[in-house]
């Protein structure tokens, strides 16, 4: 598998009375999502509400969208967000997920106890891609872990023949250029926002996983598009419209905000895992009205079907 593209890192659909999670509307989402150019979905990552998702919950959430992407004879990948604190459960998730269908599993370092440093972090994913039935894709969020997995150990770690790329949601780009610069062969560097998705192409990323392209996929394409053919003026101008879109929904809004776009959207967004809130209302309609100033629904005629 070669990490390249664009991918959407889709959020869990949870019942609104129960809070269970329910396969079925996961399976309507990913049939709709099907339709579009996408390459590829993030399950059970950031977006997914991992931390409140457990193993098996994942394995069933994976099932529910590998059966949409075969009934659609689509040719998109699933990548399984696999992140547990200790590696022999994270091992073990690998090989859930890996059996539900997964393509590859994204992994977080380990981040609650921090004395080992990138020592440590190494390790766990060497011990874990060492093991793993499916290619292993390093995730550095340090936003939400506080651990920033740097250039020097990711170029160790691309070395690996079943680690096939990283995710970097860093923001830092001279970071992700050292590391888009030097690294091993049959390894990819993901862009991890679409806050600077055309930044991240320059320097090098093959794709990247945009919570942005849950809503906006075909924007993205066209971006990625008018970057290969050399249109710089249009992938500049599409960057301003989809950053504005992009940092809506992650850094001002996050996950309420995209679980709110998507049933406006005729998407199931639903309800957050407790303790996770949902978007008020009040900011639900600053939100929408921000999204609509984009103009970037002239792209996404995927929705109307």
């Amino acid at each position: 598998m070669v990490l390249e593209g664009i991918y959407a890192p889709i959020p869990t659909p949870f019942d609104a009375a129960s809070g269970d999670i329910l396969p079925g509307a996961m399976e309507e989402n990913v049939t709709r999502w099907a339709v579009t150019t996408l390459d590829g979905l993030v399950v059970c990552g950031s977006n997914g509400e991992l931390p409140f998702v457990s193993m098996d919950e994942r394995a069933s959430l994976v099932r529910a969208a590998k059966n949409a992407v075969a009934r659609a004879k689509s040719g998109m990948n699933i990548i399984a967000g696999t992140f547990m604190n200790a590696t022999r459960d994270a091992i073990e998730c690998c090989k859930v997920c890996e059996g539900a269908g997964a393509d590859a599993a994204l992994m977080l370092p380990p981040h609650y106890f921090k004395a080992s440093g990138m020592v440590g972090a190494r390790k766990f994913f060497e011990d874990v891609a060492n093991a793993s039935p499916i290619p292993v894709v390093l995730y550095n969020m340090p936003a939400n872990t506080g651990v920033n997995i740097d250039a020097a150990t990711i170029k160790q770690l691309s070395a690996h023949p079943n680690i096939i790329g990283v995710k970097d949601t860093s923001g830092d780009m001279t970071q992700m250029g050292y590391i888009a610069n030097d690294h091993h062969e049959n390894f990819s560097v993901f862009c991890g926002s679409g806050n600077y998705f055309l930044p991240a192409l320059s320097l090098g990323a093959s794709g990247g996983t945009l919570a942005v392209a849950n809503l906006y996929p075909e924007s993205a394409r066209f971006l990625l598009q008018a970057y290969v053919r050399g249109e710089n003026e249009e992938a500049r101008k599409l960057q301003y419209r989809l950053m504005s879109a992009s940092d809506l929904l992650t850094r001002q809004y996050g996950v309420p905000g995209i679980k709110a776009a998507m049933d406006r959207a005729g998407l199931y967004g639903g309800p957050c895992r407790a303790p996770m809130g949902d978007l008020p209302d009040d900011a639900k309609r600053k939100l929408f009205e921000s999204l609509d100033a984009t103009g970037l629904e002239e792209y996404e005629k995927w929705r109307l079907g």
